[in-house]
């Protein structure tokens, strides 16, 4: 019998075996997963894309943008964009995941620390420029997902 006659034979059935093998991780083992979710990269793409269109349908693109990004929570936002000073500005921040994250915009004389919870609300923060101003953005210990953020001026 030639062998690409046994090779044809065999095919079928190792497609089956492939198609129906059980990825389920062994009885009396327990799947493993990441602490966090959105470590995934497919999961990242769909928690930006939502934290993204939340952004965008309650601001406006354009010339009044300073400055934008998206973050993982875990690594939060960070940024001294330099602006100038006693001009008044607009922080929009959404967050898609779980848990929370809170603004701090240093120096904080006129802004307290504001909550943003990781369920895509839109939440909006006002305040005034300076060179030395700085957002941070950090989700608490077991925040997971991606933060959208933009700044505009008002």
């Amino acid at each position: 019998m030639p062998v690409w006659l046994l090779g044809i034979a065999l095919a079928p059935m190792l497609c089956l075996t492939a198609c129906t093998s059980d990825n389920d991780p062994a009885p009396g083992h327990a799947a493993t997963t990441s602490p966090h979710a959105s470590a995934e990269p497919s999961g990242e793409k769909k928690l930006t894309a939502q934290a993204q269109s939340a952004l965008d349908a309650v601001t406006e693109q354009g010339q009044s943008m300073v400055e934008s990004g998206v973050e993982r929570v875990s690594d939060g936002v960070h940024t001294q964009p330099g602006l100038p000073a006693g001009r008044s500005y607009k922080l929009t921040v959404v967050c898609a995941g779980k848990g929370e994250a809170q603004i701090v915009i240093t120096p904080s004389k006129t802004v307290p620390k504001k909550t943003v919870p990781c369920d895509r609300s839109v939440v909006f923060e006002r305040f005034t420029g300076g060179k030395d101003v700085r957002i941070d953005v950090e989700g608490d210990a077991r925040a997971t997902g991606m933060i959208a953020w933009r700044i505009n001026t008002i």
